[in-house]
């Protein structure tokens, strides 16, 4: 349960940097430049913990 905590919060932290770039410093350019590399990042992430931990 401990290997499922820090993938949770940095995904959380990273959801809170979209949120920071898209609301508050509207800029929309930086937003999608994080956005596509994070989501396969995670997604990667999901399923390699996925195949290894089940």
């Amino acid at each position: 349960m401990a290997y499922m905590i820090l993938p949770a919060l940095l995904t959380v932290a990273y959801i809170g940097y979209l949120v920071y770039l898209f609301f508050w410093k509207r800029d929309v350019m930086k937003f999608r430049a994080v956005l596509y590399p994070g989501l396969v990042f995670i997604s990667m992430w999901a399923l390699l913990y996925y195949y290894f931990l089940r």
